[in-house]
């Protein structure tokens, strides 16, 4: 996608990007392909936080914004059929969405259809990648809290000095496993 096209995409959601977001793939939809909309295709813009999808109506004046952070997101998948590629996208809590750009179904599974094979597959990489730093900064969090607790357990004399040393090793072993 050329700079200029790729900036005036970005136009239409500058509002909705936080400080410092970075948009690193954009993805519209196909008006030709089986399963694009031909008057007003959706967008797919995923950012290095979240996915955005706009879903323009009334010729395009207005549009729905479905904004979808990436710790939402719990499964992601291409699928690649003979004329089109769909994104396929599982994010708990948000089925049943007015959506014509998503089409939710049971249990939070959303699809994208008729969007580039190769950008569905570079989104698709996005989100694994960003989902599994999400997970991480979580586990390390839990490791620095379960520390802190036997800190305070230890304080309290619950636990001996020796026990505190023990637990911390098996802690701060588990986390190496990780």
């Amino acid at each position: 996608m050329e700079e200029k096209e790729l900036s005036q995409h970005i136009k239409k959601i500058q509002k909705f990007l936080l400080p410092g977001e970075r948009v690193l793939v954009v993805a519209t939809q196909s008006r030709w392909k089986r399963g694009g909309k031909f008057i007003n295709p959706g967008t797919i813009y995923a950012t290095d936080r979240r996915l955005i999808i706009r879903d323009p109506y009334t010729l395009g004046l207005r549009a729905d914004i479905t904004i979808i952070p990436y710790d939402k997101i719990t499964g992601v998948r291409v699928k690649k059929g003979l004329l089109s590629t769909s994104l396929e996208i599982t994010a708990a809590g948000l089925e049943g969405g007015k959506s014509a750009v998503i089409k939710w179904g049971e249990g939070g599974v959303g699809e994208i259809d008729a969007i580039d094979s190769e950008k569905a597959e570079r989104i698709a990489s996005l989100i694994g990648g960003q989902a599994g730093r999400v997970n991480a900064q979580v586990q390390n969090v839990s490791v620095a809290e379960e520390l802190e607790k036997l800190a305070q357990l230890r304080e309290k004399g619950v636990i001996t000095e020796e026990e505190f040393q023990e637990l911390k090793a098996k802690l701060i072993k588990s986390q190496q496993n990780f």
